[in-house]
């Protein structure tokens, strides 16, 4: 099989894992953050295994399905916005090869994507949302599981990379 056919192939599995992965999270009401972990791990493995502009095409064509046949529609947003293109962000930065600098710049873009998730999530689905919790101890929280998942993330990717799928 020729690369491009076989990039093809590699792709479209992909978006069904990422779609099977997605909807599980409907199903699966107590794992949403793991499952989308799990979901955002599927595309830097159709990096390693293919190139930049398929995984690209993997995850637009990932994101436009999830819309149309996810219900939950905040599975979507996450994912679309944040947990989905996470992996691409991610190999980009790491060829800073500048590690205080990668890290920074992961940080940015995890608060700016997640304030505009929360936004978005308020002013679409629940208008009256308050959080009654100490906005600071989350933040801290969530920049500790962040760096956590990164963490995570770079281990299944060495691992793939490892073993060459």
């Amino acid at each position: 099989m020729n690369n491009k056919s076989s990039y093809i192939a590699k792709g479209g599995l992909f978006v069904t894992l990422t779609l099977i992965v997605l909807y599980l999270t409907t199903i699966l009401k107590f794992n949403t953050l793991f499952m989308l972990g799990v979901a955002s791990a599927i595309i830097p493995l159709a990096l390693i295994t293919t190139s930049l502009n398929n995984s690209i095409l993997v995850f637009i064509a990932s994101s436009i399905l999830c819309y149309f046949l996810v219900p939950v529609k905040s599975v979507w947003m996450l994912y679309t916005l944040l947990f989905g293109p996470y992996g691409i962000v991610k190999f980009l930065l790491e060829r800073l090869r500048n590690t205080t600098l990668e890290i920074l710049l992961k940080l940015l873009y995890f608060n700016l994507l997640t304030f505009l998730n929360f936004y978005l999530y308020k002013r679409l689905f629940v208008p009256n949302f308050t959080l009654n919790y100490n906005i600071v101890l989350i933040l801290i929280g969530v920049q500790f599981v962040f760096y956590l998942f990164d963490y995570a993330l770079t281990v299944f990717i060495n691992a793939m990379r490892k073993y060459k799928l």
